[in-house]
This record gives structure tokens, sequence and C-alpha cells, in this order.
């Protein structure tokens, strides 16, 4: 199973963006008041299988949540907000370069971003998931006899 603390060590050597902590759901991601925050939360993994010679070997493709919530408030009529206005992008840009491409410790494929969605809209919150990627064999070759 893969370890989300070097991400937290990795995304929490940032500066500019909230400590990132971790949330056993989406649910506990989404219930986190104290806003602008960001959450890492394991998600789904996808295994196939690889070739078999004398064991069987599993790739194994585990989804991570990058959760980042922002307060709502109401943006006046007139000329659109320029890019430097957008919190959720200031939030998310320096986190997901420093994610993407890196070699998590126990994976075989660097981290790659699949998809970034609405996860919620709530009357003090805006909830904003990016779903990143990283892949593994098991059982690891280390581990095999």
């Amino acid at each position: 199973m893969l370890s989300l603390t070097p991400w937290l060590d990795r995304l929490n050597a940032l500066e500019g963006i909230p400590t990132v902590k971790l949330a056993a759901d989406v649910e506990a991601a989404k219930s986190n008041v104290d806003l602008p925050n960001m959450m890492l939360v394991l998600g789904r993994e996808i295994v196939s299988h690889g070739a078999m010679s004398n064991q069987s070997r599993h790739r194994v493709k585990t989804e991570v949540l990058l959760v980042t919530g922002i307060r709502r408030r109401n943006q006046p009529l007139g000329p659109v907000a320029t890019a430097g206005d957008d919190e959720l992008t200031r939030l998310r840009k320096p986190a997901l370069n420093r994610l993407i491409n890196w070699m998590p410790p126990g994976c075989d494929i660097q981290v790659k971003w699949q998809r970034g969605q609405l996860l919620a809209l709530q009357g003090h919150a805006l909830f904003w998931a990016d779903v990143l990627t990283a892949e593994y064999w098991w059982p690891l070759e280390e581990n095999s006899p």
C-alpha cells in the first residue's frame, strides 16, 4: 500500500500554501473548516496482473486526491478577475508542480495528473479535487523469494 507520508513531506516543504494534512476520506476533507486548506486522500487502487513466472505480480495504480478548500465569497460585478485574483489556482499550481513527474519512494512510474474536478460547492466553501496517480508492482521485487 502506498504511503502518503513522503507526499506530505514534499508538499509541506513548499512555502505559500497551507499545511497539507491527511484525511481519511473525501467527506472528512470536505468537513475541514479551516480555510484555505489542502488535504491528501488515498483513493482507489486499480490492480492489473503482470506476467506470471514463479509467482504472480500485480501492477497497482493508486489514485491520490489533493483536495483544496477555499472560502466562498461574493465577487463584485464588473471586469473578469485576473489569474492573480484566483485563490484556487494560486494554491493548486505550486502543489501540482511539486508532485507531477515526481517519483515517490516505492513507485516505479512518476506521478501523473489525471484530472481536476469540483468536489463540492457549499454555502461557506468550495472544494476542488485533483486526482493524481502513482504506480508500483506488488509484491515488491526485494520481497520476492
